[in-house]
């Protein structure tokens, strides 16, 4: 099995509900894993050239309330926002005696955290920021590193937080492998805590997947519920999630499910936290 560990998170940080539900995610994750934790903000870059446009303004609520916005202003705001979060972050780590770091940064959103993800073993964030055009789908920063992450990813909605069972999808194709070992990571403790999922047309009647399934876990010291589902589609899946009281789903990178359409589907009903496995 892949045997990287899971000693270092981080968390994208911004000040959208999304955001919150991500620091506090990754401060339980990271304390329950004896885990550093780094806290990540951007200076997004593309706002301060947004803001140095000449016909830029800023909008707030009631009549008459229109601002101009430049690039110095612009920057003060996220200068403000940074240290907010700076503290916030602080707070949550400390709560639970978690080692922290944070650290702010300017540049393209997607591009920063696409970077910075090559540092740690796993990354959570929101599935979507501060953009209210978002609605219930993904925002564009979590589509991209859905797609492109060079690690582990958690994405997170208001509401949700991790916690056990761990409930993961084994297919035997591509990255299952990996997901079966970080499912296994995160449930860490007795065979109630991790329910593996393997699809019906796959089972076969020798139950060969299950006895891979079994094999693999047993070399690292863990067990699992073995429940076999028919049915591949995130409405699916999200049923089955919930059958078991899931509070983490782990899927492998590739699976169909990480498209972006589905995995927002999944966050949405499945009610819980969703980990592509890297």
């Amino acid at each position: 099995m892949p045997e990287r560990s899971l000693q270092r998170i981080l968390v994208a940080l911004d000040a959208s509900a999304h955001g919150r539900a991500a620091l506090e995610a990754a401060v339980i994750l990271a304390a329950d894993l004896q885990a550093d934790l780094l806290g990540l903000f951007v200076e997004d870059a593309n706002l301060l050239r947004l803001a140095a446009l000449p016909f830029t303004r800023t909008a707030h609520w009631g009549p008459g309330q229109e601002e101009p916005m430049d690039e110095r202003r612009m920057a003060r705001v996220l200068r403000a926002e940074a240290e907010q979060l700076r503290r916030l972050f602080a707070a949550e780590a400390g709560r639970l005696h978690v080692r922290c770091t944070f650290e702010v940064i300017r540049g393209p959103v997607d591009e920063a955290l696409l970077a910075a993800a090559e540092r740690v073993d796993l990354v959570v964030m929101g599935a979507a920021g501060r953009n209210p055009m978002t609605g219930a789908g993904l925002g564009s920063t979590a589509r991209a590193m859905a797609r492109s992450a060079p690690r582990s990813v958690a994405f997170l909605s208001p509401g949700s937080r991790p916690g056990r069972p761990v409930v993961t999808f084994y297919d035997g194709a591509g990255e299952a492998e990996r997901a079966l070992t970080l499912a296994g990571r995160l449930a860490r403790e007795d065979g109630q805590n991790l329910v593996v999922l393997i699809p019906r047309p796959l089972a076969g009647p020798e139950g060969a997947l299950d006895r891979e399934v079994e094999d693999r876990l047993a070399r690292e010291g863990l067990r699992a519920r073995l429940r076999h589902v028919s049915g591949g589609d995130a409405e699916g899946l999200a049923r089955e999630v919930r059958a078991v009281n899931g509070r983490l789903l782990v899927l492998r990178a590739g699976h169909p499910l990480c498209e972006a359409s589905s995995l927002a589907t999944l966050l949405a009903r499945a009610g819980c936290p969703v980990v592509i496995a890297r």
